[in-house]
């Protein structure tokens, strides 16, 4: 039996511990791992009291990429660092002030980043609206993966290779009014948030050190579906008659209140996926590293129907 030696951290730094992965993670620990203890971190300090309310046992500090000092404090003494962005975030400045804060502090913390990247990405076939608008995910998170490789910490990337299961629930206004899903008719594969952070915490609890400097990309190893095929699907499941609407019109329409420029970003970045769509493949790395299959998308809508159509 080969022999593994990454030790277990003996506390975690969560970053965004009150968003969509972060809290997930931060929950997962605490039922998992109790005896760990945990530093939850946010960017915005309205959000302090509640994260503490949420878990009492934690120690909860406000930390911002673009703060020297917040990030010092953040990592002081960290065995393990869970690292979130949000999108738009300047990642050259984000990641390299992370890198610098470590370095400050004389900690070289297991680092965990979530990615989201198509695999193998050539650079050279993104289009130069994205390159122009220059914050979305396939600018930015490059940038990030490249300061976290030259930086000599030891990282593990989690790559969500797929869309967010729950991203439906931006669709749910259109399902609920007219029984219709509108979104462009993008193919992808699926992931639940719970999932990924299920992911990330059994990394944090493994001993294998063979996932440091590894890029595992993440999907459910189940759906690959292009969105008509998901209306679809939600009309067997749901036992009604859901409509699909793919076309720009609809698109921009159903969701002006996002405005034009960040409309015709995600335009452009679906365009961008079509492209390059042949690149998506199942993989069982989450049923691997969670020991059970991943939510898959029939589930995950038969669970959230009354949240999609309403009661």
């Amino acid at each position: 039996m080969p022999y593994n030696h990454k030790p277990v951290p003996k506390n975690i730094l969560i970053f965004g511990a009150s968003g969509h992965i972060g809290g997930p993670v931060a929950r997962f620990m605490t039922r998992e791992a109790p005896t760990i203890p945990l530093r939850l971190a946010t960017s915005d300090p309205a959000k302090t009291a509640t994260l503490q309310a949420r878990f009492p046992q934690a120690e909860v500090v406000w930390a911002d990429y673009t703060d020297r000092t917040s990030l010092e404090t953040a990592v002081d003494g960290m065995d393990g660092v869970l690292v979130l962005t949000t999108s738009g975030t300047d990642e050259s400045t984000a990641m390299t002030g992370l890198v610098e804060a470590c370095r400050s502090r004389s900690v070289t913390p297991h680092v965990i980043r979530l990615l989201g990247i198509q695999p193998e990405s050539n650079p050279h076939r993104i289009p130069q609206s994205l390159r122009d608008h220059g914050l979305g995910l396939p600018i930015q998170h490059p940038i990030a993966k490249a300061v976290l490789d030259d930086s000599g910490l030891p990282v593990t990337f989690l790559n969500s290779g797929a869309t967010f299961i729950d991203n439906f629930r931006w669709m749910a206004k259109a399902l609920r009014d007219r029984r219709t899903l509108v979104w462009p008719d993008r193919l992808i594969p699926y992931i639940d948030p719970s999932d990924i952070a299920e992911v990330a915490g059994r990394l944090f609890l493994s001993d294998n050190h063979r996932h440091i400097g590894q890029f595992h990309t993440m999907n459910n190893g189940q759906d690959i579906l292009r969105f008509s095929e998901v209306a679809d699907l939600m009309s067997d499941i749901w036992g009604e008659q859901i409509s699909y609407d793919g076309s720009k019109a609809g698109f921009f329409a159903e969701y002006s209140p996002m405005g034009e420029r960040r409309l015709n970003y995600l335009w452009d970045f679906f365009q961008y996926e079509q492209d390059n769509e042949v690149i998506w493949a199942r993989n069982d790395f989450v049923e691997r590293t969670i020991g059970r299959q991943p939510t898959n998308v029939r589930e995950w809508l038969a669970n959230n129907r009354n949240y999609l159509l309403g009661p």
